[in-house]
């Protein structure tokens, strides 16, 4: 990892520049891996360790980064440049799985909230349905760019074959499909009433018998659901509108939630040909980026409210978030939370994990 983080080209001016961009880097990877989610309580952890980290590192005076030099980097740093340093060291990771794909938006950035000149950044994840590692991130201004465009880009670059990409309705896009295809993956893509004639053609096969089915129970917080999976072969003049899809998928679920009843059946398209119970696990899977991920990243790393307003430096400290949150899971440490609390802020054991990374996840 520390190779790939000193790619990154160091901006800041050479007046005044005291720490090496990589030593406080680092630091931060550090803090982020014992629970420091803010500038202010990344300078605090340093600070609190200087004596240590000044056997790891070779600190000016033995002085560690002060709080306006952190806050400077995560200013000044590149965000395309260092986004692509978190690829290029998670390319040497990657295994095949399914991939689940999808944004999530960093509410301290959030300007005009209630006004058509809103704005906000939100970073794109490539997450392993198994693994349960960030795979590959992307970003985007909500004014400037979108996510669409965003997943199709990353989409062309993973460097992955034959692996399942699950995607909200979000993505139902042809052009997103192709990509894919053309990466040499596969799709399971949910399918809304923003393609009224994909989605009319499923339904209608919904009316037919199905080539295959499974059900299962599903129980957890408020809810408690019956769910019953079906596919079918997809109609040719869909296949030909939409590259490489072979099955329309249904998956209705039924039960209680809240204490009302519900029953709501969702479409999907896939272009890979699996059995109901394969399909049933690819699906469910997805819901691993929301739970494992996006929760953790908010509740846990504290994402939405590190206080950061600027998109670059938001965007930044996002990064630094994954690769500790990866850092963790490569160490066998799944429980985010449960990792941070043992860690007790030992340098030792940490500069280990950063250093070391690849073994400890081999």
């Amino acid at each position: 990892m520390v190779f790939f983080l000193n790619e990154i080209g160091d901006r800041r001016k050479a007046k005044g520049k005291r720490h090496s961009q990589l030593s406080t880097l680092v630091i931060m990877v550090m803090a982020m891996l014992c629970g420091k989610t803010s500038l202010k309580a990344i300078a605090r952890f340093a600070k609190a360790h200087s004596a240590e980290l000044n056997k790891y590192i070779q600190l000016p005076r033995k002085k560690v980064p002060s709080y306006s030099t952190f806050q400077r980097l995560s200013q000044r740093l590149d965000a395309n440049q260092v986004c692509e340093s978190f690829n290029r060291w998670m390319a040497q990771y990657i295994i095949l799985e399914s991939i689940a794909i999808d944004g999530k938006s960093i509410n301290s950035t959030v300007k005009n909230a209630n006004d058509s000149e809103q704005n906000f950044v939100s970073l794109v994840s490539f997450f392993g349905q198994k693994s349960q590692m960030i795979y590959q991130i992307g970003f985007l201004e909500n004014s400037k760019d979108s996510e669409i465009h965003v997943v199709q880009e990353l989409s062309s670059k993973i460097l992955i074959k034959k692996a399942i990409f699950t995607m909200d309705a979000l993505h139902c896009q042809k052009k997103t499909v192709q990509e894919i295809i053309n990466s040499g993956n596969n799709y399971v893509v949910t399918v809304k009433r923003n393609q009224p004639n994909l989605h009319k053609a499923i339904a209608q096969k919904t009316k037919t018998k199905p080539l295959d089915a499974y059900s299962w129970e599903q129980k957890g917080h408020g809810h408690d659901s019956r769910c019953r999976i079906k596919i079918w072969e997809a109609d040719d003049d869909i296949k030909n509108r939409w590259i490489g899809l072979k099955y329309y998928i249904s998956v209705r679920r039924q039960g209680i939630r809240d204490g009302k009843p519900f029953d709501h059946t969702t479409f999907y398209i896939s272009s890979t040909t699996q059995s109901a119970w394969r399909f049933a696990q690819v699906i469910r899977g997805h819901r691993k980026i929301e739970n494992t991920l996006h929760w953790v990243k908010d509740v846990v790393q504290n994402e939405d409210g590190c206080g950061l307003v600027k998109p670059k430096a938001a965007v930044n400290m996002a990064v630094v978030r994954n690769i500790s949150f990866n850092l963790l899971v490569m160490n066998g440490l799944k429980s985010i939370s449960e990792g941070i609390s043992a860690m007790g802020e030992n340098i030792k054991t940490m500069w280990g994990m950063i250093f070391a990374c690849k073994k400890a996840y081999a």
